[in-house]
Order: structure tokens, then sequence, then C-alpha cells
């Protein structure tokens, strides 16, 4: 890394400076995997070498020019101007090389393979040049107004469409700098702010152009069938074919809200409202096979989002003994997609074949999509001959996945050395499929699904074959294994309240310049939720759509722990 600052001399007086700086740097890291099984290895049994890495480079040049003024009778005008440029440039080398069937014993090194299983050795560049300024404006620190803008030249996008300029502008004003509330004891702190900005995001683009084919599904690990064949190599156009219209995305987002203190900052509200529209989406829109490809890349959708975040925080007990905070916060958000591509109604997330997570046009976002039970226009289930549960032909929509707000509640305590915090979420509404419950029910394998699989019954519904109320008596293992078997009867409502975090610590009493403090903590120890047997937060952190689709991850668990804290 190199810096440099350059301070010229303006001769303006001491309330004008300029400042010019220049910073370049370059990151570089190598990363090498090898993979050696001999001949009856438990990993290949005929042997295999891999050999694969990543190289990777990039450097970083930017550029500012700082202006910095202030004038008026008692300086009420503070003025900063500043403009800047940036250059970037990634650098990147891919390879992977498999071989397997080791010719003899004792020697594992890819000369010694008879089967080249997968031969991978690529580059990849990425540049950005861009190009911003920024200017800000403050009077008698109380009004605040900052204008933004950027232009980036990319070249991950496709010619003609590699620049593209996004601005932001937003005012400020702290009234309680008012001269008749200003050291008011009961409004604090007031101040009023909106804004609004765009940001711009490039895609990837490529030429259009042929790769080798590999050919897997169902539950395969791997590609059980791939070029080359018997030494024979093959390519086919890739399956994605790139728009060569292809724009950057761009995103618009207005806000507005206020910030208020009150009774000497003891009691603070904060309320923000925002509205954002995302235009020219970059999707992989399913084409029709006989394009020679399954997706095209191209400006597909736009979305918008309107969000509304309150939090109150209050100092409630302040005395020489006893302290006691509560914090309280809410959100809401609420995402639509107004309109997707040309003859396109939705878009595939995630999921299987059925159930799936989709962005579908005028819905909210995201929704699951699935097979419902087939019921009369009244809402009563509509069974077969056999007195069975029934599902609709095609997917329909099963409920919509965000909630409809979250809560946060903290607490902070203190006795003397004593402290004692604790933090509750809550949420309300939202929709998740849980397919771990919906297996295991199918199997009686949870204590809620055992008795379901024993003895007779008559289900409540009508039956398709008379149109009249259901008689027919069937087993209870056939009748619920009919409605384990549909979709819907694996989504829940993932309203829950959880307790997140309880922390306990003492404060000992200083020894000599060391203070010292012992704690204990415990998390996400209490679980109040409408979905029986699995935290809704479970499947988050396994990249499954947000964790709205729920598939054999692994629960959630509590954790205990302590410790103690020196301080120097």
């Amino acid at each position: 890394n190199a810096y440099v600052e350059y301070r010229p001399q303006l001769g303006w007086g001491e309330n004008y400076n300029l400042v010019i700086r220049e910073q370049a740097g370059i990151d570089m890291y190598t990363t090498n995997n090898k993979i050696t099984a001999e001949i009856g290895s438990a990993y290949n049994k005929k042997g295999l070498i891999e050999d694969r890495g990543v190289e990777k480079n990039v450097f970083n040049n930017l550029i500012t020019a700082n202006f910095t003024a202030k004038w008026g009778a008692n300086q009420d005008w503070d003025f900063g101007f500043l403009l800047g440029s940036e250059f970037n440039h990634e650098n990147i080398r891919n390879w992977d090389y498999i071989g397997s069937s080791l010719a003899f014993y004792g020697h594992p090194t890819m000369s010694n393979t008879t089967s080249s299983d997968k031969h991978e050795n690529y580059r990849e560049q990425e540049r950005t040049v861009g190009f911003f300024g920024q200017m800000s404006l403050t009077w008698r620190d109380q009004v605040f107004l900052t204008l933004t803008g950027r232009n980036d030249m990319v070249s991950t996008m496709p010619r003609g469409n590699r620049s593209f300029f996004y601005p932001s502008v937003s005012l400020g004003w702290l009234f309680t700098e008012l001269p008749f509330l200003k050291d008011n004891h009961i409004l604090s702190y007031g101040k009023l702010r909106t804004s609004f900005a765009q940001v711009g995001q490039a895609g990837h683009y490529y030429d259009n152009y042929h790769y080798v084919p590999e050919y897997s599904g169902g539950m395969y690990g791997y590609t059980p069938l791939s070029y080359p064949l018997l030494g024979v190599t093959g390519y086919a156009p890739y399956f994605v074919e790139y728009d060569p219209n292809l724009k950057p995305q761009n995103t618009s987002n207005w806000e507005i809200g206020t910030d208020l203190n009150f009774f000497d900052n003891r009691v603070r509200f904060e309320d923000t409202a925002s509205y954002q529209d995302i235009k020219d989406q970059i999707f992989d829109v399913p084409v029709a096979g006989s394009t020679g490809h399954q997706y095209r890349r191209t400006n597909a959708g736009q979305m918008t989002t309107w969000s509304h975040e309150l939090s109150l925080n209050a100092e409630i007990v302040q005395s020489k003994n006893w302290n006691v905070d509560l914090g309280v916060n809410y959100t809401k958000v609420t995402n639509k997609v107004k309109k997707l591509a040309e003859g396109v109604e939705s878009i595939m997330l995630g999921g299987f074949v059925e159930p799936q997570i989709r962005a579908q046009a005028g819905y909210t976002y995201p929704n699951i999509y699935g097979k419902a039970f087939k019921r009369t226009a009244d809402g009563q289930l509509l069974l077969d001959a056999d007195g069975l549960p029934q599902a609709t032909g095609t997917s329909v929509n099963l409920g919509e996945c965000t909630p409809d707000f979250n809560m946060g509640f903290n607490l902070h305590a203190s006795y003397k050395r004593l402290s004692l915090s604790a933090t509750v979420d809550w949420q309300k509404g939202g929709k998740m499929y849980n397919g771990t419950i919906l297996t295991m029910n199918y199997f009686g394998a949870t204590k809620e699904s055992l008795p379901y699989h024993e003895g007779t019954m008559v289900a409540e519904g009508i039956n398709e074959a008379t149109g009249l109320k259901n008689t027919v008596e069937v087993s209870k293992d056939r009748y619920y294994r009919a409605y384990w078997n549909v979709t819907e009867a694996g989504i829940f409502d993932t309203s829950f309240w959880k307790l997140r975090d309880v922390t306990l610590s003492y404060q000992l009493p200083k020894l000599g310049n060391v203070d010292i403090s012992v704690y204990g903590f415990a998390r996400n120890v209490l679980l109040w939720a409408k979905m029986p047997n699995l935290d809704p937060e479970s499947s988050q952190g396994n990249n499954n759509m947000g964790g709205y689709f729920e598939r054999f991850s692994l629960p959630n668990t509590s954790s205990f722990g302590g410790g103690f804290k020196l301080t120097f």
C-alpha cells in the first residue's frame, strides 16, 4: 500500500482548505488444494487425484480532492466539496484437475491416472473505473444538506451499457437548535430528515459461449454423465443465454424520518418510513428448450419495498443504586413484485419441482407455491371415493413468507455491582415450508402424529363421488399418509416469542488498577411458537431461501456459559 497527501496553500485564509490524497494498494493471495486417494482408499477404491486452487490479485487506486470552507459573521455556513476517482482491477485464475483410476499403487500423481474426469483452467478479470463527487452545506449546525453523485464504468456489462450514474440528496433539520427550543428539558432533541438516493448495480455479462455439458439429477451428489465420454469430448451452448442489451439494475430509495429525545435525553424515539423501487432487476428467466438454452439473463423485474421502523429507548430508573433501561423496536417490511419479463408470470427462487419459493408478478415477495388440498366452495375438504384427501393438480400460492411485523425488547437493569440484560423477540405472521415435520408426520415419527396412525376413522369433508357428507370409514394410517402427502400440510405460521439472550454479571471490587467482572449467559433458552417441534429460525443459516424453505435442517440449540473479564 502507498499513501500520498498534498495540502496546497490557497492563500484565502485559515477557513479555506484543500487536501489532495492518493492511495494505491494491491491485495494478493493464492490457495492450493490437493486430494490424494491411493488405490483401495475409502474415498475412491480405484484411486483419485484432484488438484485445484485460486490465484487472485486486486489492484485499487483512489484519488480525492477535498475542499472545505467556512464563512459568515459567526461562521454560520460550513461548506465541503469532494471530487474523486477510483480504479479497481481484479484478476482471478481458477484451476481444477481431476484424474482417477491409478495405473498402479505407490505413485499417486496425475500422470499415473488413466481417466481424466475434469480439466478446468480459466481466468477472470473485472475492472471498475468510478468518478464521484459530494457537496455538503451546513447552516448554524441545524440545517444539513448533502448531495452526492457517482458514475461507474464496468467491464462486466455489454458495450453500450457499461457506464451508469447514480445520485443522492439528503436534508436534515435539527429544529431544537432554534432559540426558543434550545436547552428545553422536555423536548431535549428534535430532528427531521428526508433523503432520496439511487444505487446502480451491474450484473455479470458474457458473450454467449459453449461449455462441456454435465448431466445429473435426482439425489446424485456428482455428475454421473459428463464429457469426455470414451475419450471423446463434447461442447454445447451454455445453458444461460446472455441478453446483449443487459442494463445495470437501478434502486431508488425515498426516506423520511424523525428523531426525538425527551426529558434530558432519557427517552429517545426514532421513526423512519421508506419506499424502495428496484427497476431492471437482473434475473435468469426460464426460456423454451427449443432455443438451445434453459435461461436468459436479462432485465426481468421491478420490485417495490415499503418499510417502517420505530424504536423507543428509555432510562426508566436512574438512582444511586438502581438503573433500569428498556428498549423497544418495531419493523414492518412489505415487498411486492410489480412486474417481470414479458410472458413470465413467476420465477423460481429455490425448492423442488414442488414445492417452491417463487417471485410472482403482482404479489408480495417471496411466496410459497405447492399443491393444496382440494376443497369445496365453502372450504371443506373434497375427499375421493375412498374418503381420502386429495391434492390440487397444479401448484398454487400457499402463503406469504414475510411476517406482518417484528418487534424486539431489550432490558438492562443494575443494582449496585450486579447487572442483568435480556433480549426478547416477537415475530407476528409469515409462512414457511417445514419439510422435516411434514416427513416425520407422514411416517408417524412425532409424538403428535403417532395417534393418527392407529385405528380407523370417518374423515370430515365432502365425498367427491357422492357429493354428500363423507361416510366412508378408512384406516387412520391411510388417511393421514394421504393428508401429509399434500404440501399444504407442511405450511406453518412462523409467529413466535423468543427469549434470545440473558446475561448476568457482577463487578468485583477494584484490585489496584485492575477491574474484574464475572458473568454468566444463556442464549435461546425459551421459545413459544405456533409451529410445533422446530424453531422457525432453524433454517435461516442454511441458505434456504431466507429461512422460508426448511428440510432436514439442524435444530437451533440453547447455549450456556460464563467467564470473567479483566480491564487494566
